[in-house]
């Protein structure tokens, strides 16, 4: 289909459709935050699964959340229809590109839908769209095929991220937790990834985290999801005696731990959320990859630092890794080379 017109006006109201993970709707808040700085005026609604909703809920570059439950869909779609045709969009911009999240574009009976082309697109879905931005690369950065949708749309403004800023209550939460000199210039470790092959050795953790705390004399805040506990306990009890070591895994809110990473000097961590909350707020990250494609899903920014062997090829189709063959050794060697390094300005 052809392209828009660079001059063509924008609807007054645009629904964006990015029901998660967290590190996507992060990187697909770039799409809200260039409307935004293009044209204030514009009222942005978004729908999203409960997990990420924190994420847009309370966003200045998000006007409408419409929260859409994982589980029973189905009944809840005639109200969520209501709910999404009583705002009026004039325009849906699908950044999630399979069948379910193009039907629910169309819910909103917007005149335009707007989603990947048919290549990039899984499950059928390109039907379901009448735009579809013009081909490009599956390996490109997540951040720069958002980009896509943006100049597609005419609009020609720097990448921004546009994360909520700090609540009061979330920099209370903070100040009571954690001492002054851990709130700013810690390392953070993350454990945990959501799938199982991303997911790092736990004993690793504790050999990189007591290694950190030798070489170094920042603190090292261990984060990570309930569901990582198990995977923490190594670390947890090897460090239990280290004053500059303090665990926070399971005992963070999604925007606490937001908080908490904007002001660390280091991110190490896999191919998780998380990771690309640190990266998003201009934290340097160093991140570990195993089968997971960094030049697709690893940190934007040119800061940040990847562990992958062997590397990602730059061209051609990517290639096979695991997580068993990033030591902790060599992260604890590169961390401690970025951690030599200036900080550099947010993106």
């Amino acid at each position: 289909m052809p392209a828009l017109s660079p001059h063509a006006a924008l609807p007054d109201r645009i629904l964006i459709v990015r029901l998660g993970a967290i590190g996507d709707v992060v990187n697909a808040l770039t799409v809200a935050a260039a409307i935004k700085d293009q044209n204030p005026a514009i009222q942005i609604g978004w729908m999203v699964h409960p997990l990420s909703e924190p994420l847009v809920r309370g966003n200045p570059v998000v006007d409408r959340v419409h929260a859409v439950p994982r589980k029973g869909l189905l009944q809840n779609l005639p109200a969520l229809r209501r709910e999404l045709r009583a705002e009026g969009y004039g325009l849906v911009i699908d950044l999630q590109r399979m069948q379910k999240s193009a039907i629910l574009a169309r819910q909103a009976g917007a005149a335009r839908v707007l989603g990947y082309d048919r290549q990039r697109c899984k499950e059928g879905a390109w039907v379901w769209y009448n735009e579809r931005i013009p081909s490009g690369s599956p390996r490109m950065h997540m951040v720069e095929q958002y980009a896509q949708f943006v100049r597609y749309l005419g609009i020609e403004q720097p990448i921004r991220h546009g994360l909520p800023a700090p609540s009061p209550a979330d920099l209370d939460w903070l100040r009571r937790n954690l001492p002054g000199d851990a709130q700013k210039g810690a390392v953070v470790v993350h454990v945990g990834a959501s799938k199982p092959e991303n997911r790092w050795e736990p004993e690793r953790y504790r050999d990189l985290v007591l290694g950190l705390l030798a070489k170094q004399d920042r603190w090292v805040l261990l984060t990570g999801g309930p569901g990582d506990r198990a995977d923490a306990l190594a670390t947890e009890t090897a460090c239990a005696s280290e004053p500059r070591f303090r665990s926070l895994v399971g005992a963070t809110s999604l925007t606490q731990l937001t908080t908490l990473l904007g002001g660390a000097e280091l991110f190490v961590g896999c191919d998780t959320g998380p990771m690309h909350l640190a990266a998003a707020q201009g934290v340097p990250v160093l991140a570990l990859f195993g089968p997971a494609d960094p030049l697709r899903t690893g940190p934007y920014g040119p800061q940040h630092r990847v562990l992958r062997f062997p590397p990602a090829p730059a061209v051609g189709p990517p290639n096979s890794a695991t997580m068993a063959a990033v030591s902790s050794s060599d992260t604890l060697r590169v961390a401690s080379e970025m951690l030599d390094l200036p900080r550099r300005e947010t993106r």
